[in-house]
């Protein structure tokens, strides 16, 4: 099974992917996504009705020490408000039998988590994220080696042209958070990292739209 760990929708306020296009493109390429979009799972349902085979979760944003950071998780049923204390963000998580997982940490220009002692509460890393640049990819594959965490990858998409491209490979057989945590442990992550233009141009987006996050 393919899996890419961190997919937007239209349900995010900076992406541009249509449920159905995004499902069209799964079904095409056998890559199961993530539905991942900005402090809502409003995608979910829709794609429910797609009858394709996706992750429901959300990127949620809360409140730590050092400031506000970005949190994912996976197989969720219930939303978690955005500035939620990132303590009990988990424990909510886990209440609801989602798994944790940190998008893009390190990165400081896109709301990564840098505060260790947090992320050694995470399960999964995301040690390749497309669009962040390779000194924070290697930092988070530091971490997760140092710490012996699960690894995985995302697109990160908010295009439809950035879904297909980077993927977790796994021996997979069921949508199981427990056998994908297993299998995780011997995955193959195929990333490909996006163009310096299109970095830039998110990160200018994301400082129009901030007011609005």
């Amino acid at each position: 099974m393919k899996i890419d760990f961190h997919v937007h929708t239209t349900h995010s306020l900076d992406a541009t992917i249509p449920v159905h296009k995004l499902a069209e493109k799964s079904k095409s390429l056998g890559i199961t996504p993530a539905i991942t979009d900005h402090y809502s799972m409003s995608a979910i349902p829709p794609m429910e009705k797609e009858n394709t085979q996706f992750i429901p979760g959300e990127e949620l944003r809360v409140s730590t020490h050092l400031g506000y950071a970005d949190l994912i998780g996976l197989f969720m049923n219930e939303e978690i408000e955005k500035g939620t204390e990132v303590n009990e963000a988990l424990d909510r998580l886990k209440a609801q039998g989602a798994l944790t997982y940190a998008p893009h940490p390190f990165d400081p220009m896109r709301a990564g988590l840098q505060d260790e002692e947090i992320l050694k509460k995470i399960q999964v890393i995301e040690v390749f994220n497309s669009h962040c640049l390779s000194r924070f990819d290697e930092q988070a594959e530091e971490f997760a080696q140092k710490e012996n965490k699960l690894r995985a990858a995302g697109s990160d998409a908010h295009f439809l042209f950035e879904f297909g491209k980077t993927y977790v490979e796994l021996e997979l057989d069921e949508l199981e958070p427990t056998k994908l945590l297993k299998a995780l442990k011997k995955g193959r992550i195929h990333g490909v990292r996006s163009s310096k233009i299109r970095r830039i141009a998110h990160r200018f987006a994301s400082k129009i739209l901030k007011p609005l996050f």
